[in-house]
């Protein structure tokens, strides 16, 4: 399931209005990574979907909340954002069981 727009909590993103998006076969790349761009929060939340397993509606909101209170201000690439969240994924996964 390909998250979207609409699964996202936080409504205030900025967002492309020229629809140029990055396809997930491209992978993470060394583009700059903004957490205030609703693309690239979407583009990361499914490429990371995509790296290790389907996620649920309730695991990409907590992906999303993750990046915004934790994410590091030294993670600036797409690449540097997806291997943090790989390091970060016994925490995201293991809030479930609480």
């Amino acid at each position: 399931m390909q998250i979207v727009k609409e699964h996202l909590l936080i409504t205030d993103y900025v967002w492309n209005v020229d629809d140029k998006r990055s396809l997930l076969s491209e992978g993470a790349t060394r583009k700059r990574f903004d957490r205030f761009s609703g693309d690239c929060m979407l583009h990361i939340i499914n490429l990371f979907d995509y790296s290790i397993d389907k996620l649920t509606v309730a695991q990409a909101q907590r992906i999303e909340r993750l990046i915004q209170k934790e994410l590091p201000l030294e993670a600036k690439s797409e690449i540097s954002v997806l291997q943090w969240l790989k390091e970060k994924h016994v925490q995201i996964f293991s809030l479930e069981a609480v």
